[in-house]
C-alpha cells in the first residue's frame, strides 16, 4: 500500500494518522536503570581476577538487555520469555583465568552502555565505567594463619593501605558455610568479631578486601581455628 503524505499534511501528522504504529527511534524516551555497576576483583591469594557487572532496573521485569564494551563488542546479552514478568537485577561474574592481562584484554577500561526493555515494552538505557586500576592488597596480621583463638578473643587486623575507601571483612564458619561480612571504613584496620556468632572448636575463613574510590577490590584470605570449650 502506498502512504504517500496527501498535500499540506506533514510526515508527523501521518504517524498520527497512521493510529501511532511508526514511532521515530529519536522520539522514544527512555528510563535509566536504577543502579549500573563494573568492577575488577581480585583475589591475591588465589591469584585470580573477575569482571563483576551488576544491572537493577526499574519496577517491571526486563525481558531483554545488552551490554556492549566501550569498542563496540557486545559483552552479555539477555532474551526472556515474554510471557513471563521478567527480570529485575542482573549480577554477572566473568570467567576467572589466571593471567589478568587476558581479563584487561576480554573487558577493556573504558564505558560500557546498557541496554534493555521491560515486559511493558518500556526502554532502560544507561552506562557504567571500569577501571583498571587495580586495587592494592592487604596483609591480614591477626589472626595468624591456622591460629587456635578463643571465641571471646577474636580480632581481625590487617595493615592500612592508603588508598583505601573501605575495607570489606568477611568470616565464614567452613562447616555450616555461614558468613558474616561487614564494611569497615578506612582509616580503621581492625574488627571484632561477635563472640554470639563464632562457634567453638571450628575452623573459620577470614577475607579482608581493600576497596577503592573506582569500587575496584582486591581481597587476601586466610584461615583461623576458635577453641574448643
Amino acid at each position: 500500500m502506498d502512504y504517500r503524505p496527501l498535500a499540506g499534511i506533514s510526515a508527523a501528522a501521518v504517524l498520527v494518522l497512521l493510529g501511532g504504529l511508526a514511532v521515530r527511534a529519536e522520539d522514544r524516551v527512555c528510563l535509566e536503570f536504577t543502579d549500573l555497576r563494573m568492577t575488577l576483583e581480585q583475589n591475591a591469594t588465589d591469584g585470580d581476577t573477575e569482571v563483576v557487572l551488576f544491572a537493577k532496573g526499574q519496577d517491571h521485569g526486563l525481558k531483554k538487555l545488552r551490554i556492549v564494551c566501550p569498542d563496540g563488542r557486545i559483552v552479555a546479552e539477555f532474551l526472556g520469555n515474554r510471557r513471563i514478568i521478567g527480570l529485575r537485577v542482573f549480577a554477572l561474574e566473568s570467567a576467572e583465568p589466571p593471567e589478568l592481562e587476558r581479563v584487561l584484554r576480554s573487558f577493556p577500561e573504558g564505558t560500557y552502555r546498557f541496554v534493555g526493555r521491560t515486559v511493558e515494552d518500556d526502554c532502560l538505557r544507561g552506562s557504567a565505567f571500569l577501571s583498571h586500576a587495580v586495587a592494592p592488597e592487604t596483609q591480614i596480621l591477626s589472626p595468624g594463619e591456622d591460629e587456635t583463638v578463643p571465641r571471646d578473643e577474636v580480632v581481625v587486623f590487617w595493615a592500612a593501605i592508603p588508598e583505601a575507601e573501605v575495607y570489606l571483612v568477611e568470616v565464614k564458619n567452613e562447616e555450616t558455610e555461614n558468613a558474616l561480612l561487614v564494611e569497615v571504613p578506612a582509616p580503621i584496620t581492625s574488627f571484632e568479631v561477635p563472640v554470639s556468632w563464632l562457634e567453638p572448636g571450628v575452623k573459620h575463613q577470614v577475607v579482608v578486601g581493600v576497596r577503592i574510590p573506582s569500587g575496584n577490590i582486591t581481597n587476601v584470605q586466610s584461615a583461623f581455628f576458635t577453641a574448643a570449650e
